[in-house]
């Protein structure tokens, strides 16, 4: 036995192969680190296990929400800060968010601006979301009031200008509540065309962007509203050679497109937040631009940057730089140096509601309006365009 340990002892920092060639271990682990893995100059492992070539894999769903960090809603600010948005409107504007969802058979919609029933829609099995949109809360010379009413079974909503009458609708509806949105899109800026569709059999009502409708539907009415977006940020350690000022590893990040967000391997969902898809008075166009060298990593600007061929815009959005009532707020943060050694981290920034500590620094606000965990649609299934394949028309 003694023998045997004394073979072992001698050969601790190597072996001999099948060959007779004499193969160095690593000299941290005492064995050569895993293929695929990444080592310092030491010999310290410094890459995480390869993420399987499945692009579709999916994460647990409770790794993937355990870094979620609810936004912070603004302060309300002295003055009329909305003014800066609508001029000529003399009381305070608080935007609503009107969730729109659909059901593929019989294929209908149900929309609501109330959280607690967008909620209730949105956990029903089937029903998935379409599109957000934003209104105004506040009458004015140039909105309508649109009246939602539902019925059931199948559970559907009804859509349409109040005190108008669709006759060839025979339903029995029950009206639920009344948006104000706006009669055109023309002058208003950030706005876009919507109308409201109507087809038998049974009965029912669809919010359409479309110029023209679906074939066995016929247009009523049309108006206008902020078309918007739903984004989330992804989180990821990452381990990597080029992170040995961080101490071999840091955090990155990406933001993906919505209304779905895939639970992808490895990454969590740390934030959610909704945009505009068009420019409003006084906002800024933030654009997100995204490489994969030497890692996945985000750069966020509201101008050009620097060496811009090197990047590819990943999504674009409109938000602002203050405190509208309603909005939550963001702060931009990007890399800084490390305080301990004068090697340069990789550049990269994040969108966050944490504070900015080492290796990272504040840069700039960024105010949208907020999503809490429970307006997140999160999925397993393979996605395009930010809907699952299968629910792409």
């Amino acid at each position: 036995m003694s023998e045997e340990v004394g073979i072992d002892a001698a050969y601790a920092d190597g072996y001999y192969d099948e060959w007779g060639e004499w193969v160095q271990s690593n000299p941290v682990y005492g064995v050569a680190p895993p293929e695929g893995h990444v080592v310092d100059k030491d010999g310290r492992l410094l890459a995480e296990p390869p993420v399987p070539d499945d692009p579709w894999a999916a994460e647990d769903y409770v790794t993937f929400v355990s870094e979620y960090k609810a936004p912070f809603y603004s302060k309300r600010v002295a003055g009329q800060i909305w003014k800066y948005v609508w001029p000529d409107i003399e009381e305070e504007v608080l935007l609503k968010r009107l969730d729109i969802f659909m059901i593929a058979f019989p294929l209908s919609q149900q929309a609501a601006t109330d959280l607690a029933e967008s909620r209730r829609i949105r956990a029903t099995p089937q029903w998935y979301p379409l599109q957000s949109i934003f209104l105004l809360n506040k009458s004015t010379p140039f909105t309508r009031e649109i009246v939602i009413s539902s019925t059931g079974p199948p559970r559907r909503h009804k859509f349409i200008v109040k005190g108008k009458n669709n006759t060839r609708d025979f339903s029995s509806w029950i009206d639920r509540e009344t948006i104000l949105a706006y009669t055109g899109s023309e002058r208003i800026p950030g706005t876009s065309d919507f109308s409201i569709d109507y087809c038998d059999g049974p009965d029912r009502y669809f919010i359409s962007e479309d110029a023209v409708p679906e074939m066995g539907r016929r247009r009523l009415y049309r108006f206008a509203a902020y078309p918007s977006t739903q984004y989330y940020i992804l989180e990821k350690r990452i381990y990597h050679e080029s992170l040995e000022s961080e101490g071999g590893s840091g955090l990155s990040y990406q933001i993906v497109r919505g209304p779905f967000c895939f639970m992808r391997k490895g990454w969590k969902l740390a934030g959610s937040f909704f945009a505009f898809d068009k420019e409003l008075s006084g906002s800024s166009l933030f654009t997100v631009y995204s490489r994969d060298d030497p890692f996945p990593r985000i750069q966020i600007a509201v101008g050009p940057i620097a060496r811009a061929e090197e990047w590819t815009v990943s999504v674009q959005f409109y938000a602002f730089d203050i405190p509208l009532p309603g909005t939550c707020y963001f702060t931009v943060q990007h890399c800084t140096r490390s305080i301990y050694t004068t090697a340069a981290n990789v550049s990269r920034m994040r969108m966050t509601v944490a504070d900015p500590v080492t290796p990272w620094e504040f840069r700039m606000f960024c105010y949208v309006y907020p999503a809490e965990l429970d307006d997140c649609q999160l999925t397993a299934e393979p996605i395009q365009n930010g809907r699952p394949l299968e629910k792409v028309h």
